[in-house]
């Protein structure tokens, strides 16, 4: 996770209305205009220091970076509910 919180939508992989979890490829900083409006961000790729995922901790809208394959394992239309939690800092050496 890159910003915590719990959300829960119909998946859009493109346009997508107020309510939905956006799920993509990447984290395009273009997304910031429809940001508030979203349930959830899931990306495959991108970073919690991305200029996206800082922006949606602002709006406290929940993101997930890195979930390999998520166009495949959430096709458009699947409802999402789920929660991102910090549970604390690793400590060095600590497997991921």
């Amino acid at each position: 996770g890159a910003g915590g919180g719990r959300g829960s939508g119909p998946v859009s992989h493109r346009d997508p209305a107020p309510g939905d979890v956006l799920v993509v490829r990447t984290l395009d900083p273009a997304l910031a205009g429809v940001l508030p409006s979203l349930a959830a961000i899931v990306a495959e790729t991108g970073s919690p220091l991305s200029h996206l995922a800082i922006l949606a901790r602002e709006h406290g809208v929940p993101v997930v970076v890195g979930h390999a394959g998520a166009l495949d394992a959430f096709p458009a239309g699947t409802h999402l509910v789920g929660a991102v939690e910090v549970l604390g800092e690793r400590s060095a050496g600590a497997p991921a």
